[in-house]
């Protein structure tokens, strides 16, 4: 039985070293990376410092040249697309006027008088037209209310009945 114990413990021993190394395995892949990392952050140093001077008009070693001229042609591609982006805010914050809105249907105000009871109940929850008398949604079994709801009014002004998806004045959206 001795020998058993004598063995468990060799492995013990074993696994403990084994352990150990790889501690100390991990802690100095950790030490090349920081200095790897140290060196990245020095060549890009020595490369920011040839760009400045290749800004400032001196000139260029004939080995960077072609280095230099591709990021002056990538700075200039950043500059176009800085402002494409600025053009494209700047036009996102103008109003758009309703007639220049492409393929929307314009057309005069419904007057009030087309909206009556004869149409029949709005549904609140998803605004079917339903039949006049009819207790519960044709488009989605809603229990319909005693009343209509009130027309709404739009940001222009306008009255817009209920059921209306779109304005008639403006063209607005109403969800």
């Amino acid at each position: 039985m001795p020998a058993f114990f004598d063995k468990v413990g060799g492995l013990a021993k074993n696994l403990g070293s084994k352990a150990s190394d790889s501690i100390e395995t991990t802690k100095l892949n950790g030490k090349i990376k920081a200095e790897k990392t140290a060196i990245t952050e020095l060549q890009q140093k020595i490369g920011e410092y040839y760009f400045q001077l290749h800004e400032a008009g001196q000139e260029a070693d004939p080995n960077t040249a072609e280095w230099l001229a591709a990021i002056d042609g990538h700075n200039a591609a950043v500059a176009e697309l800085q402002a494409e982006i600025a053009r494209i805010q700047a036009e996102a914050a103008q109003p758009v006027p309703a007639a220049a809105v492409p393929g929307a249907v314009y057309a005069a105000p419904i007057p009030e008088a087309n909206y009556g009871a004869a149409q029949g109940a709005f549904c609140a929850a998803c605004g079917h037209e339903n039949p006049a008398g009819t207790k519960f949604c044709g488009g989605c079994g809603a229990k319909l209310e005693a009343e209509e709801p009130a027309p709404r009014i739009c940001a222009c002004g306008a009255t817009v009945p209920p059921g209306i998806k779109f304005c008639g004045e403006c063209g607005a959206k109403f969800e």
